[in-house]
């Protein structure tokens, strides 16, 4: 049998982001009515307020011919004389499409129709990427309508084959073939594939970088019966990097370009900065200037070191609360730390660079300083990124929690409450929003939030110093 899936933070804070923007949409809809309960008797709930004629129901349920359906709105329409499903998102209109949201709504449509509900239009329900809060939250500009009737309608025929065929497999006695997860990378995997693959390794070819892009390749490897990467033959075509992830694997060893590596690191300038952020996206914007899914830092942590071979400083800042935007209070607290001269050193110069953007935007009168900084970044990931540094024991990955065990093992998050990025946002949102009146435990969670960014900062100042023994 399958164990239970524990989730991750951030899979947590998608589901979250989800109910959040559902809570705004139904704003549109002052006259719905909520159906509270689920599965049998939420049916029979949606039934009643069927009868009782009402226009909009929020999680109207449905159940026929053994399928089950949930509708985030169901909308009357006087005028047409139908329904409209509209189906809620907590992703951004104009992006490109999410195609599986478009299968959710055209199986909803399928099944209420089965159930005998004429339903003339299906809408999908998003946040508007452009909108920018300013004050108080104007839901009509928050949120926008798609019509993907015609969409829908589209898939009607392959979805109707699909239910067929997961009934036809329903009603078999023997459990159907395993799916086809054996062909996509392990971040691509469903959570039941350790099941239904149990003789494939728990690091193997689904695990060579960017094997997730290569798919005809995965699938060479597959059907060739070359499962782990020590079945990976000499002359099976990779990629420069997929060949030395899978050539360091084999041989446990390491590449390492001494030379380049040096290189780079003595065309830094001194004083060299150490920066690290956390960051908060809510699906709802929370502080006027920000954008849905906007990255709001409200953390940093910066290890300074003036000249070689002496004593490091440590600077940090922390938005507990105390101003109105921790975007401002965190420029603020920077600019007095971080001298005109000398390298930015980062892990990850995308990350961080879109938030000097971000707060320059903000703040126009910042904008020389935080652009300015971008010029002066080194991304220390990149030595490990583009393979300048591999090492098997890095398992394919650049990230610093791979990376730092390798070349510094007596430095750990193992010690720490809060290990990554998605706990640190999680614990922030809670001693924000959630934690008035308990100040005890509010500067634990701010205790727990400077420990670890500090660590983020502190450890690329190890794998530095490691880098410049090679």
């Amino acid at each position: 049998m399958l164990e239970d899936v524990k989730l991750s933070d951030f899979e947590k804070e998608i589901i979250r982001n989800g109910q959040e923007v559902e809570v705004w949409a139904r704003k549109l809809f002052s006259n719905g009515v909520l159906v509270e309960s689920r599965e049998e008797v939420a049916v029979a709930d949606t039934e009643e307020f069927l009868s009782a004629g009402k226009k909009v129901i929020f999680q109207a349920s449905f159940q026929t011919s053994g399928l089950y359906a949930m509708v985030d709105i169901l909308q009357w329409d006087e005028d047409g004389g139908y329904w409209i499903i509209n189906e809620v998102k907590a992703t951004s209109a104009k992006d490109k499409k999410d195609k599986k949201h478009v299968y959710d709504a055209a199986f909803q449509y399928i099944l209420l129709k089965m159930a005998g509900l004429n339903v003339g239009k299906v809408n999908l329900v998003e946040l508007n990427k452009e909108f920018r809060k300013n004050g108080e939250i104007d839901v009509r500009e928050l949120i926008e309508f798609t019509d993907i009737t015609e969409k829908v309608k589209e898939l009607e025929e392959e979805i109707n084959e699909k239910i067929v065929h997961m009934k036809t497999l329903l009603d078999e006695e023997k459990e159907p073939l395993p799916c086809e997860c054996l062909y996509k990378s392990r971040g691509n995997h469903c959570p039941a594939f350790g099941y239904l693959y149990p003789d494939v390794p728990d690091y193997s070819v689904h695990d060579i970088v960017r094997i997730g892009s290569s798919k005809k390749k995965l699938e060479g490897l597959v059907e060739g019966g070359y499962i782990a990467f020590e079945d990976v033959p000499e002359d099976f075509k990779l990629s420069p990097y997929q060949r030395n992830h899978v050539n360091v694997t084999q041989t446990k060893g390491s590449i390492i370009h001494a030379k380049i590596i040096k290189k780079q690191l003595d065309d830094l300038v001194y004083p060299l900065y150490f920066l690290d952020y956390e960051t908060c996206p809510t699906a709802v914007p929370i502080y006027d200037g920000c954008k849905p899914y906007q990255q709001v830092p409200f953390q940093y942590s910066l290890h300074v070191l003036e000249a070689p071979n002496v004593d490091l400083e440590h600077y940090e800042f922390l938005y507990t609360g105390e101003l109105k935007h921790p975007m401002k209070a965190l420029a603020e607290s920077l600019m007095k730390v971080i001298g005109d001269m000398g390298s930015i050193i980062v892990w990850n110069d995308s990350f961080e660079g879109k938030c000097h953007r971000d707060i320059a935007e903000l703040m126009p009168e910042y904008e020389d300083v935080f652009l300015g900084y971008n010029k002066r970044f080194y991304d220390l990931m990149e030595i490990f990124q583009k393979n300048l540094y591999v090492h098997h024991d890095f398992k394919g990955s650049y990230s610093i929690k791979a990376v730092l065990p390798v070349l510094v093992p007596g430095l750990t998050y193992d010690n720490l409450n809060i290990r990554d990025g998605a706990m640190a946002m999680t614990a922030w949102k809670t001693m924000m929003f959630e934690m008035e009146g308990d100040a005890k435990g509010g500067e634990a969670i701010a205790e727990d939030l400077l420990r670890y960014c500090e660590l983020d900062t502190l450890a690329m100042v190890r794998i530095f110093e490691v880098l410049g023994k090679l």
